[in-house]
């Protein structure tokens, strides 16, 4: 399996509870998810734009975002804060690692800033879990 993220999709497929938009996202996010707890050296390339969540996306209209300058913005302060380039790869060991390492709850709050998803907690939630050598 090939897997793509765009850098905020590190955070949130940490938190993924198996919720999502639609039937065909949530069975293509399990798969993901699924695939990274069987192999944590599996590759991560991080793209901008598309990538292998939001392929299933209902949001996701010929390649694009409906809601891309939000995405972007998210995008670009979770890359900042978690040292992400397009390009780079990375393994969902190392994610996690960096995440522990660089998100901070302090910086999870600005990096999520205007996330719909933020308020449900489960990311919050799991950060707390991975900082506390649970996840």
């Amino acid at each position: 399996m090939k897997v793509s993220f765009r850098p905020h999709h590190f955070l949130c497929t940490l938190g993924f509870q198996g919720r999502g938009y639609s039937p065909p996202f949530i069975k293509n996010y399990v798969q993901i998810v699924e695939a990274l707890h069987k192999d944590e050296e599996l590759p991560i390339e991080i793209v901008e734009g598309v990538d292998s969540i939001c392929k299933a996306c209902p949001h996701n209209e010929a390649g694009r975002c409906k809601t891309e300058s939000k995405i972007q913005a998210l995008d670009k302060r979770h890359a900042k804060v978690l040292d992400l380039s397009p390009g780079e790869i990375l393994t969902w060991a190392k994610g996690k690692a960096r995440i522990k390492k660089r998100m901070t709850l302090d910086a999870f709050h600005q990096a999520c800033e205007g996330c719909q998803w933020k308020a449900l907690g489960v990311c919050e939630e799991a950060l707390e879990k991975l900082h506390d050598n649970i996840l």
